[in-house]
Order: structure tokens, then sequence, then C-alpha cells
């Protein structure tokens, strides 16, 4: 008797799902478009297979939160491969953004008494900009901050950084620790003998993931080695333990394999299996170190307690102790290392907290303690399923789609009193149950990554350096996006209004100039005047945090606004943030740029200029052109600055007086060619040195228009006048204007 044959379609589902690993992309679109049985969603869009297929291409960190998102790693995976963009923002202080900086001649070019505030500029860096030296490093797939640098990682396993790895050790005058600042993306090197990654692939030095600490870089290779860096110039070394077993030749399981490392605010940590968490010092090469050195012995490392139970695939367990932690703890998911603390989150959906003690006579780490996440009976409340965190701050997401936040301090005093009547974590309006993937801390401030692309920002920029990546040029365009500058040093606040929705941080530069043109009055700054100073001029914030949720509101979804959602295939737009990065007073987002959707959304914020009617002339003014021309050989001012700019200069210098801010005097050769990248150095509204010669604003200064002949779209709005929700109404002669998703209801008393 002959048997049926069997095909493909008699295997049970699971089956084919356990072989589609093995197929490419290409593979993998043929198999499903086959037949109708294999084109069914769930297969074709198979979470497990594209999440798979995208971090072992490009190298992409996992995102918990997102893994049975299978429609988002398709569309990643597609638009990967050439609109992956880095951005930075914030202190650009040792030169960790990566942006182009003025040479000397381009220094020189400007006038003496705006250099300083030109350099100024330069360092504060409020509105994101591209990373210069990317494009030739070919896909990237993750980046970080340190506390004075931004490392990235490609697609290849190498890793590139810029600024200063350790700044208390930059530029020293004197020997033996002297780091030089790198203002331009500079190859993290291995040691002399192994193979450089950007030369060609090695699995021991081929970078698997890595992590940013203050001082340090921490990196986990393909075939398990752990290297760690402490100065851009110096190659790695490749860490060993005395104590713990490492198997750094291959190999996703067994003892002594390397899950993942995390470098810390000032320790080093790795999950290993066999021995838990285990926690060390950095590691440096001194100056006379030779580079043929590639190994550092950690003579003295702590394992977390009770870190080290992990379920294998057969089902047993790799803990040969007690055998209770599968019950009591968990199998570790993920961890991080704060200044004092390492918490981590188990498998059983539980918090773990413990104390590190480090010092010459004593290194400890003490017996993990379960933090409790709520009182409430709601099991999916009380279910961690990650902890994100740096320095002094961390998050942790439950089960139900809530994210707390919490300070370190909190967790101390649990740790040492055990008292827990004391509230631990606080729930800002803005993140619950809205689909935030990840959240990255620096030390004032922190930004939460939303799973449709988009960041918002929270906290405190310090000295107004832009930190928080709202601030259009800064002071004063940032107070139209909810932040208060205070004090001698012009600290950056939000209003407690932008954490019931979130401020975000855009991408566009269009959007930028929209933010000039209505802190500059909109089409009427003296017809605005008093609401601009109720918005942004005003100690009550009432006014000041309900316009700039309005701004917020009109500046969300541009594509839709201009009707172009029929031109995003995929529905990401034309910025879909990947990830987000903090650290110190800086910060950073992994962007793909969808190059045609974005010249599409800035023509459609173009139209061309009106040609503006001369009035019919006069005897008086035959007479004044006259008495000019007589008096033009004595006066410098210029013959050709007709009536209405000198209205529009007089109403702009109106405005800025109510606001406090000096008159507007703009130097004669600025045109768009001249004006300097956008966000990172643009000539700032005032401060210019007042001469005989006065030369009124054009609409290119204040963002009426990108250039000579072509208007921006709302060249004729004006500034928002609202019903406010204490009920006062904000003056003014135009009509009130129309909240575009309705107006919030704030919830003030979550105080930052």
């Amino acid at each position: 008797m002959t048997s049926t044959p069997t095909s493909l379609l008699d295997l049970p589902i699971d089956i084919i799902l356990l072989l589609l690993p093995y197929l490419d992309a290409a593979s993998f679109l043929s198999l499903t478009s086959s037949c109708r049985a294999l084109h069914s969603p769930s297969l074709v869009h198979d979470p497990a297979y594209w999440s798979h297929l995208v971090r072992t291409t490009f190298r992409v960190p996992n995102q918990p939160v997102v893994q049975t998102n299978g429609h988002r790693w398709q569309k990643l995976y597609k638009r990967l491969f050439t609109q992956s963009r880095v951005m930075t923002w914030g202190d650009n202080d040792k030169a960790c953004l990566g942006h182009s900086f003025a040479s000397r001649a381009d220094l020189a070019a400007v006038p003496p008494g705006m250099r300083r505030l030109r350099q100024m500029r330069m360092r504060h860096v409020s509105w994101p900009g591209a990373m210069a030296g990317t494009d030739g490093l070919g896909v990237i797939s993750d980046l970080q901050c340190g506390g004075w640098s931004t490392t990235l990682l490609t697609s290849e396993g190498a890793l590139y950084t810029v600024g200063v790895m350790d700044g208390l050790h930059s530029n020293q005058r004197r020997p033996p620790f002297v780091q030089p600042t790198k203002p331009e993306l500079t190859a993290l090197r291995f040691p002399s003998g192994f193979v450089q990654p950007h030369e060609r692939y090695e699995e021991a030095t081929a970078v698997a993931q890595f992590s940013a600490g203050r001082g340090h870089v921490l990196a986990l290779s393909d075939s398990g080695r752990i290297w760690t860096w402490q100065n851009i110039e110096h190659a790695g070394l490749q860490v060993r333990f005395i104590e713990h077993d490492t198997n750094g030749s291959g190999g996703v399981s067994g003892r002594g394999v390397v899950k993942k490392v995390v470098a810390g605010w000032n320790k080093s940590a790795a999950l290993i299996e066999g021995s838990g968490i285990v926690v060390w010092e950095p590691l440096q090469r001194e100056e006379d170190d030779v580079e043929a050195e590639d190994t550092a012995l950690v003579l003295e490392s702590v394992a977390v307690p009770k870190t080290s139970w992990r379920k294998t695939r057969s089902g047993r367990s790799t803990h040969t102790g007690d055998a209770s932690l599968e019950e009591t703890v968990g199998e570790v998911l993920n961890f991080i290392v704060l200044e004092a603390v390492v918490l981590f989150n188990t498998s059983l959906g539980k918090l773990f907290a413990s104390q590190i003690t480090w010092s010459d006579d004593n290194q400890s780490i003490s017996e993990p303690l379960e933090i409790p996440l709520t009182t409430s009976d709601n099991a999916d409340e009380a279910f961690a399923t990650d902890v994100q965190g740096s320095f002094h701050n961390f998050a942790v997401f439950t089960r139900s789609g809530a994210v707390l936040t919490a300070h370190q301090d909190r967790i101390m005093d649990l740790l040492q009193t055990q008292n827990n009547d004391r509230e631990i974590f606080k729930r800002i309006p803005a993140l619950q149950n809205h689909d935030v993937i990840s959240v990255a801390f620096g030390d004032y401030h922190f930004h939460a990554l939303h799973a449709p692309g988009y960041i918002t920002s929270y906290g405190t920029e310090p000295q107004a350096c832009g930190a928080l990546g709202l601030g259009g040029h800064g002071d004063p365009e940032g107070r139209l996006r909810g932040i208060r500058y205070q004090a001698m040093g012009g600290d950056g606040r939000l209003v407690p209004h932008a954490y019931t929705e979130g401020r975000r941080v855009w991408f566009e530069h269009e959007k930028q100039q929209w933010i000039s043109f209505l802190t500059s009055g909109g089409a009427s700054a003296e017809e605005a005047a008093e609401r601009l100073r109720m918005a942004i001029g005003s100690p009550d914030i009432t006014g000041q945090g309900e316009v700039s949720e309005w701004v917020e509101q009109e500046g969300r979804n541009w594509e839709e606004k201009f009707g172009l959602q029929n031109e995003d295939e995929d529905g990401l737009g034309a910025y879909f943030a990947l990830s987000v990065t903090a650290a110190g007073w800086h910060s950073g987002a992994l962007v793909l740029v969808n190059d045609d959707l974005a010249k599409k959304v800035a023509k459609a914020c173009e139209l061309p200029a009106a040609t503006k009617p001369e009035p019919p002339k006069t005897a008086e003014d035959d007479t004044e052109q006259a008495e000019s021309s007589d008096s033009s050989a004595s006066s410098p001012e210029p013959n050709n600055v007709s009536l209405l700019t000198r209205a529009l200069t007089l109403s702009y210098d109106y405005a800025q007086w109510f606001l406090g801010i000096g008159p507007y005097s703009h130097p004669s050769n600025t045109t768009p060619q001249n004006l300097p990248h956008p966000g990172v150095d643009r000539p700032p509204t005032f401060g210019y040195p007042q001469t005989a010669v006065r030369h009124p604003p054009t609409p290119v200064d204040y963002g009426a228009s990108p250039r000579e002949g072509v208007d921006y779209v709302w060249v004729n709005d004006h500034f928002p006048r609202l019903r406010l929700s204490d009920g006062r109404e904000m003056p003014g002669e135009v009509d009130f204007s129309e909240w575009r998703y309705g107006r919030p209801v704030w919830d003030l008393e979550y105080q930052p």
C-alpha cells in the first residue's frame, strides 16, 4: 500500500512557523504568495518572523512592548535600508551632537560682537539636527548617548562615537589622562590582531548589542565576548572574570553565555547564564599600555543574588541551587544599573531592587527586594513587563499599558528602611496607555518613544540648552511650546499642561519656521500684542499652557492637514522615530525619513507670494521722496524701504517690546543662501549692535517666507485667540481659534 506524499499544507501551522526564520525576505514573500492558504494575514505579518529578520539583518534592539506587532516590523524592514537618520539636540558641549561645526574662517565672517552669541547658539541646539558624517556608514541600527558623547551601531556591527568618552578627563593640561574632543564620528577600535568590523565581518568583533554609560561603552560581540572602551583614541579591551565563566565562542544558550551588557553611571554589568547579573567597575587602559594588550581580567566583581535562574528550552532549570527561585523570583528578563541600585524585572511580572555597596574594602550587593507596583487588585497593573532607566531615574512598564516613573531616592528609602508607606511611583498622564515603547532619561529631562513613531519630552532643560528638543530657536520661541525659562541660568521647565497630552519633538524645518512666525505675532503683531503677553510673557501659566497645547495640536499630522495621507504608502509618515536616547544634557533619536513625502509636505506649505499693490502717489509722497533724495548723502538708511516694511518693522518691535525683548535689527546680507543651518546656529532675532543703518526684517527672517517670491501658507494667519478654561477670553479683534482635536481636560495635579 503506497502512502500519500505529505505536502507543506498538511503540516501543522506551528511547524510552518518554525521553518520561517530560515527564509530570507524574498523567499518568505514568495512562499506566502504561492497560495491563498499561506497568504493569510497572520502568516504574512507574522511578528516572530519580521522582528527576527529586522533584528538579525540590522542589529536593531528588541522592543518588548511591540514585539507582537508584525505590521510594524515589516514596515521597518522595508524602510531601514535607505531611510535611517540620526538626529540629535541639546547641549553640544564637547561636540557630542556631531553637528557640523564652524571653522575659524566661518567665525571670522561673523561680526565681532556676535561671535560669542553665535558660539552659544551652536552649543545649545533646541531643534533636532542631523548628525554629520553618517552617509558613508550604511544602515544605522542603534544609537545611545553617554555623558559627553553619542555612539552609533551600524548594521555591520561597527561602533562610531562623537564627542569625548569621559568629559572629566577632557583636554586636561597634564597627563596621564587627557582625552581630546572628537567633533567628527570616529570608529571605536579593537586591539591590533583583531579584525575591525568596518573592514570585514568577524564574529569576535562584530557588535551585536552595546550600552553607553556616563564615561564608558560596553559591547557584546556576535561570538559572546564583552568589550569595553573608556577613551575614543584607545583600542577596546576584552573583559574576562576570575570568578565567572564566559563563553566567547558563540552559542545562544548554556553556561557562560552572555545575554546582555549594561554600562551604568559608574559601574558595568552583564547578564551571564549560570552567574546572573554580574557587576564590576569600568576598566580602562593606562597611558603606557601597548595596543597589543587585548584582555583585562576583572579581579573584583559581584553577582546580584537570586538572578541566575533560567529555564532552558527543555524546561529544565540552569540553576543548581535554590529550587524555589522559579516560583519566588523567576527568570531575569531585563535589568538596569543606576548610580547605587540594580533593578530587574522577571518572567513572573515582578520588579526587584538591590543596593550596590562599593568601596576599596567592601564590594557587595544586597539581597533583591521586591518592589510593589500598585495596591490595586488588577493583576495587569501589578505585572511588570520591562524596566528602563539610567543615573537616578527609571520607568516600569506594566501589562495594563501603564508607565510608572520613579527616582532612585524612593528605592533607597525602601531598601534601607523597609517602609513602603511612601508612594514610590508617579503616573504621568501623557504616558498612561499612550503606546509608550521606551523611555530615555538624561540628568534632568527625559523622552518617551510611542509606537506610532513620535517622541514626547518631559522635565527640565538646564540653562535653556535645548535638551527637550521643543524650543524652535530657543527663548522666546520655546515658550510657545510650553517651556518656562527661569532663574539666572535660564533653566527651562515645562508647564503642568504639557504632562496631560505631552509635547512632541518635531523634525520638520517648516514647523520651526511656523513657530518663528507665531512668536513674531503672526499676521499682525500689533493686534496680537496682548495675547502674546498672556501666552509667553506673563507669570500666569494658564495662558501659556493652553496656547502651547493649541500649538501642539496644530503641529500634529501635517500629512493629513495638507491632504497628503494617501501619499503615505506605509502609514509611517514623513518622520518615524525608531528609537530615542538621552544622557547628561543632550538627546538623540534614530529616525526613518521618507524624503519624498517630506518634500511634498514642504511643498504644500508654500504658495506664490501675493502681489502687494502700491498705494497711489500723493503730493505729500512726492515731497517726502524729494526730502529723502536730498538727505541720502548724509543718511545711510536705504531709500527702498517701503511704507509697508516700515509698518512691519514697527509692529514687530511693538510685539518685542511687550515681551521685554530688544528691538529687531538684522544684518543686510541675510539671504536664504546665507542663512546658517536651521536649528543649529540660526542668527538670533535680537542682539545685533545698533548702528546708524537699521534694516527692517524680511519675511524670510521671521518664518513668513522660505525665500523671495514665495510665502508660507500661514502668512495671513493670526496669533491664536482662545477661550481659556478658567472662563477668560483672550483679547483681540480676530475670531476665536478652534481646537483641532478638542480642548483637553487637563490634569494639573501632576507637578513636575
